[in-house]
């Protein structure tokens, strides 16, 4: 049987693209057939020798400046060279090439897939047609697209017609690229080109006019209702993942449109508008649509302003560090902290990170960014512990580039130095999907910054594609769980049952687990029952300044954090119904039964009451608004199977009621009005069942 190697050796050697790996000073040390056949050269006549031997002279130096600027940095790098063959032949070639690190992160070696470029090989052929296709997606570039524009422009002046322009951005593109890497990023732009082509008419035109950059041409006189749904159809068609090879990728879109002759009356100007109107778009979180007006020209110039001002944020110390308690569910006191970064702006004040981050991962920025909040959390816990405070870990979140850096270790290395801090005071905090990207080079940076002694925690758990495997291999100290799950732990069965078991495998995995998003009293006591470690959110303490942790760390927290339930042995009742004047009436006649009784007026308060309190037997009305009775207690049924459920309604619907009875939804129904003694009787008889 033919074993891996051998299979790849075969792939290799018979692919149809050219390669070549050369060590890490561009030494040659193997090339395929297909490169060999390309170039003209025979195997002892490259091996040993520098690649700039297949040079033409024609490549302008900048670009050889960018390809060693990115490799040597440790990404990939893609782009077009024009090299000679052997018999002295030009040969356009499209080129990838990737560094490959050794297990301490050093680049060895780096690998190149080279491939004709027959678009410019044929463009002198055919007089410099071909120079306005885009070789990747095989659609019309941006010389093309403007001149289609002016083609246009002159035939409607004439006939006195419209037509609009869309410019559409895929959002976080270079963050995309740098998860996936330059050959699965191309993949997602040549899949996303077809899909444009796909959404248009045939007499539309569709252009790729920059790296991630579309340009849509429609003709005959659009309407805005035409535009808007064309939109929806265009968002809906990017929005579908992506299949690539070992799984998939989603991205989104941000889409200007610009009209003729509203918005301008030439090629340029109307570019510009339906730029503009895209900016307005990303400036507004993006995956969105935005015609051209006045304000969305405000708006761009606004977000290019941003944009250029993050540059010099860190120079300007106009940023800002608030910090939000971590509380142990065991003690209730403060057991970390996590650092969450704004900036305060000297016109728009203070600026959530939603703004700022994403612009940060699209200009590279986020590098120095983090690694400026990651130096001042170490400078402030410094302070902290001069000024006799205990110290405690407090997380940073860092973003995919920074992790992904091959400095990373060494920067910390220096910061705690420099600090003076011990490295068990930081926890990196790393969202699941950016670990999921590249298992394998996630563990080895994982091993490496453990080895320093900093904790590390795995965010945003429960929204990526980890598997148990993965999990169980991966060195990390903590689990956060995602807000999202925890946001209806108390309503949501479902929900909650993959809280606990998200619990229950972390602990078998021997990792505390710390719940994010945390707002009621019912989603701590809930969380609290299922063992959580650790919960984090607004309810005990919202994100604050430190000098606010300072005397939260001294006096603790001002909301008191409950522990344990009541006794066992206290029998509680939960009353739910609309009519004040019910609930009223029901507490009067069962106060004296000595049962401990708690009131809601509609479904979703009772669920939090339950959630917070243990409660053996609820009566519940059934027609109330927003949550029905037998829904109520459906529920109730699955998040807390041991508690008695009675129906007490005038309303009799028999087939509905059996039903509920015969899914075990509800225990009993009583009718109202109903008869004091006989109410009484069946409360005890429901006590001493769940006894």
């Amino acid at each position: 049987m033919t074993s891996i190697d051998e299979l790849f050796h075969l792939m290799v050697e018979r692919n149809t693209a050219g390669m070549v790996l050369t060590d890490r000073n561009g030494v040659i040390l193997y090339i395929n057939p297909r490169q060999l056949e390309a170039s003209g050269y025979t195997l002892d006549e490259v091996i040993g020798k520098n690649p700039r031997i297949f040079r033409a002279g024609e490549t302008a130096p900048e670009v050889y400046a960018a390809m060693w600027s990115a490799i040597l940095s440790g990404h990939n790098w893609h782009g077009e060279l024009t090299n000679r063959r052997k018999n002295g032949e030009l040969c356009h070639e499209l080129v990838h090439i990737a560094p490959i690190h050794d297990d301490e992160g050093n680049i060895t070696h780096f690998f190149a897939i080279k491939e004709e470029n027959v678009y410019a090989g044929l463009s002198h052929l055919l007089g410099g047609n071909l120079a306005t296709i885009d070789p990747l997606t095989g659609l019309p570039n941006r010389a093309m697209m403007v001149a289609e524009i002016q083609s246009l422009l002159q035939a409607t002046e004439k006939a006195d017609e419209a037509f609009a322009l869309m410019c559409l951005d895929l959002d976080a593109f270079h963050a995309l690229n740098d998860r996936v890497g330059n050959l699965a990023a191309d993949e997602v732009l040549s899949r996303i080109a077809v899909r444009l082509r796909e959404a248009v008419r045939q007499s539309d035109a569709v252009a790729r006019t920059g790296g991630n950059e579309f340009v849509l041409l429609l003709r005959s006189d659009p309407s805005e209702a035409m535009l808007e749904e064309l939109s929806r159809r265009l968002i809906t068609a990017i929005d579908t993942p992506v299949p690539l090879q070992g799984g998939h990728v989603t991205v989104t879109a941000s889409i200007g449109i610009a009209r003729y002759p509203l918005d301008g009356s030439d090629a340029e100007s109307l570019l510009h508008c339906t730029q503009s109107a895209m900016s307005a778009a990303k400036s507004s979180g993006g995956d969105c649509v935005r015609f051209y007006t006045p304000s969305a020209e405000a708006q761009a110039h606004a977000f290019a302003d941003l944009t250029s001002a993050l540059r010099d944020v860190i120079a300007r110390h106009e940023l800002r560090l608030l910090y939000q308690p971590r509380i142990n569910l065991k003690s209730g006191k403060i057991s970390g902290l996590e650092a969450l970064v704004r900036w305060q702006h000297p016109t728009e004040g203070l600026i959530e990170p939603g703004r700022f981050i994403p612009v940060a991962e699209e200009t590279g920025l986020i590098v120095s960014l983090s690694e400026w909040v990651i130096g001042a959390v170490l400078a402030q816990q410094s302070r902290w512990r001069a000024d006799g405070l205990a110290i405690l870990p407090v997380g940073v979140n860092l973003s995919l580039r920074h992790f992904r850096s091959g400095d990373l270790p060494s920067v910390l290395t220096r910061l705690l130095a420099t600090t003076g801090m011990p490295p068990e005071c930081l926890e990196l905090e790393i969202s699941e999907g950016t670990m999921m990207r590249d298992p394998s080079q996630a563990f080895i940076m994982v091993d490496r910054i453990k080895a320093l002694g900093v904790r590390l925690a795995l965010d945003d758990f429960g929204t990526g594609l980890s598997s148990l495997s993965y999990l169980s291999r991966l060195n990390v100290d903590s689990i956060k769980i995602d807000k999202t799950f925890v946001r209806d732990i108390t309503t949501n069965p479902v929900n909650a049952s993959i809280v606990a078991a998200i619990i229950a495998m972390a602990h078998k995995l021997d990792r505390r687990v710390v719940a994010v998003g945390v707002e009621s009293e019912g989603q701590a006591m809930q969380l609290r029952r299922h063992e959580c470690d650790e919960i984090q959110g607004f309810y005990y303490a919202k994100p604050s300044p430190p000098e606010e942790i300072a005397t939260l760390l001294v006096h603790g927290l001002s909301q008191q954090v409950r522990t344990e339930d009541a006794p066992s042995t206290e029998q509680t009742l939960l009353l739910v119904d609309d009519e004040p004047n019910i609930l009223n009436a029901l507490k009067r006649l069962l106060h004296r039964e000595g049962y401990r009784i708690l009131l809601a007026t509609d479904g979703a308060t009772a669920l939090e009451v339950l959630a917070a309190h243990r409660v053996q037997v609820i009566v519940s009305d059934h027609r109330m608004p927003g949550m029905s009775g037998i829904e109520l207690l459906s529920r109730v049924r699955d998040l807390y199977p041991h508690t008695r459920r009675i129906i007490l309604s005038g309303y009799s619907d028999i087939s509905l009621l059996t039903d509920a009875i015969n899914r075990g939804a509800v225990w009993k129904f009583i009718s109202k009005p109903w008869e004091d003694d006989a109410l009484k009787a069946e409360i005890r008889h429901a006590f001493a069942l769940r006894e």
